[in-house]
C-alpha cells in the first residue's frame, strides 16, 4: 500500500528543476530524467518542497480542497496563528466572530494550550520522581517532528510527551459539549482545525499516538483568509469567544510553548535542519540536563507554516503585541487542571506508532549485503551531489541502484567517463 501523505505535485507545472528534491529532509522526492518530480520515499508532510518550488507546482491537500468531504454541520477550532494574519489592530475575538459568521460553532484553541502547559508542568514533576526518568522530554505538538522521529530516530519515541495535544483536546471537548447540549439533531457534524500547515492532515487521518483523531479534517489558513477578511468588515455580534491569556496565544511562535511553563529546564528549536541536528545530538546522549524540548520544523514556529498568508516576521510582531496585551498569566486554574490531570483528562490510550515502509527491517545478512553493495557503488560515483541522476545525492542514488529502482547508467558523470574511455 502506498504511503499516505498530503502533498500533491502538479505534473503539468513541474519542470523537473530538482529544488524540491534537494530541500526534502527525508529524501523522499525523485526527478527521473529531469522531467517531473515524484514522491517515492517517506514523506513527513513538512512542506519544505512547497516553500522552494518556484513554479507553484506543489500544493498541500486539505479537507477544504474537497468540499464534499466537509460535514453538513461544520465546527471550527482555530489555531492561534490565525489571529496573527490580519494586522496588530485586529483582536482574536474579532477573528473568531468573523469565522462565526460563516460557521455556526467556533472554538478558541488557545485556552486549551494553557491547559496543556499546566499538564506538562505536572508531568515534568512526576518524571523527576521516577527512578529512571527519561530526559529530555520532547513536545508532541508538531506532527512533522513526530514523524521525523519515527522515521529517522525511533529510539527517541519514548521521549515524546504522552499527553494529548491541545488541538485534539479541543476537538474532543467540543464534540462532548455539542452532543450533551444536543445542539444538532443529527450526529452528522465535524470539527475542523484551521491550520498553518498541511502536516495536521496526516496527524488527523493517520494519527501517530491515538487510535483515532477527534478531529474530522483540517482547513488551511490561506483557505479561510479572504472569508475572514470580508467578515471582519461587518461584525455585529459582541459575544466573547476568546478565552485565553497571552500564554495560549504565544504558542504560534518558536519558544511560545515553553514560555508558558513554570517548571523545567527547557529549550526551543525551530527549522527543519536545526531540528534534525538537535535530534541527532539527543540520540547521541547529549542534553540530558534539559527536561523539555519544544521542536517546530517551521522557521520561527507555526507562524512560518506553508499555509499562512502573512509574512512570518510581521506575524511574529503581531503575536508579541497580543501576548503583551493579554498578559503572561494562564487563565485556567491550577487546581482544576491538577484534578483533571489526576483523573486522566489529558491522556488517551496510546498506540505504538507505525513506521514508514523504509523502516521495515531487513535480516542481518540481507542488511549487510545491501550496505556492501551501496559502499561498492559509492566508490564508483563522483560525489558531485548534483541530482542530475534523479536522486538527491550520491548516497541516495547508490541506495536506489542497490534496490534496483534505477540503473547505474543514470549517473551522467559515469556515462561521460565511459564515452571518453571509448574514444580512439
Amino acid at each position: 500500500m502506498a504511503q499516505l501523505h498530503y502533498i500533491r505535485i502538479d505534473e503539468e507545472r513541474c519542470n523537473g528543476c530538482v529544488l524540491c528534491m534537494k530541500a526534502c529532509p527525508t529524501k523522499a522526492i525523485r526527478v527521473r530524467d529531469l522531467r517531473v518530480a515524484r514522491i517515492e520515499g517517506y514523506c513527513i508532510d513538512c512542506g519544505e518542497c512547497i516553500r522552494v518550488c518556484p513554479r507553484g507546482a506543489i500544493k498541500a491537500i486539505t479537507t477544504w480542497s474537497n468540499a464534499s468531504k466537509l460535514s453538513p454541520y461544520t465546527v471550527i477550532s482555530a489555531s492561534p496563528v490565525l489571529y496573527t494574519q490580519f494586522g496588530e489592530d485586529i483582536m482574536p475575538n474579532e477573528v473568531l466572530l468573523a469565522l462565526k459568521k460563516a460557521f455556526k460553532y467556533v472554538y478558541d484553541q488557545a485556552y486549551t494550550h494553557e491547559l496543556f502547559n499546566l499538564a506538562t508542568e505536572l508531568y515534568i514533576k512526576e518524571n523527576r520522581e521516577k527512578a529512571s526518568p527519561i530526559w529530555p522530554l520532547i513536545s508532541p505538538i508538531c506532527p512533522v517532528v513526530n514523524r521525523l522521529i519515527a522515521h529517522r530516530f525511533p529510539s527517541l519515541l519514548k521521549h515524546v510527551l504522552p499527553i494529548v495535544t491541545p488541538r485534539e483536546l479541543a476537538a474532543r471537548e467540543a464534540k462532548k459539549r455539542l452532543r450533551h447540549e444536543k445542539v444538532f439533531k443529527t450526529e452528522d457534524f465535524g470539527v475542523y482545525h484551521v491550520t498553518p500547515c498541511s502536516a495536521k492532515m496526516i496527524s488527523i487521518s493517520s494519527p501517530m499516538f491515538l487510535e483515532t483523531s477527534y478531529l474530522d479534517g483540517a482547513v488551511g489558513i490561506h483557505e479561510v483568509y479572504d472569508l475572514v477578511t470580508k467578515n471582519l468588515q461587518h461584525l455585529e455580534e459582541e459575544v466573547m469567544l476568546h478565552r485565553s491569556g497571552g500564554v495560549g496565544l504565544g504558542w504560534g511562535i518558536s519558544g511560545g510553548e515553553i514560555a508558558g511553563l513554570d517548571e523545567g529546564n527547557c529549550l526551543a528549536v525551530s527549522g527543519i535542519q536545526e531540528t534534525i541536528r538537535y535530534l541527532e545530538k539527543i540520540e547521541m546522549g547529549l542534553f540530558r540536563e534539559i527536561e523539555y524540548f519544544e521542536f517546530r520544523t517551521c522557521l520561527e514556529g507555526c507562524i512560518g507554516g506553508p499555509l499562512t498568508v502573512s509574512d512570518r516576521y510581521q506575524a511574529k510582531h503581531t503575536l508579541q503585541r497580543l501576548v503583551r496585551l493579554f498578559g503572561q498569566e494562564k487563565r485556567p486554574k491550577y487546581a482544576s487542571a491538577q484534578k483533571a490531570y489526576e483523573e486522566g483528562w489529558f491522556f488517551a490510550e496510546r498506540k505504538e506508532p507505525l513506521l514508514g515502509e523504509q523502516e521495515k527491517r531487513l535480516g542481518i545478512r540481507e542488511a549487510i549485503e545491501r550496505q556492501q553493495r551501496v559502499e561498492d557503488l559509492l566508490q564508483k560515483l563522483p560525489g558531485k551531489e548534483c541530482g542530475a541522476c534523479g536522486s538527491p545525492d550520491c548516497q541516495t542514488f547508490a541506495e536506489d541502484v542497490a534496490e534496483e529502482r534505477v540503473a547505474l547508467a543514470a549517473c551522467i558523470f559515469l556515462r561521460q567517463g565511459k564515452k571518453e574511455g571509448d574514444r580512439p
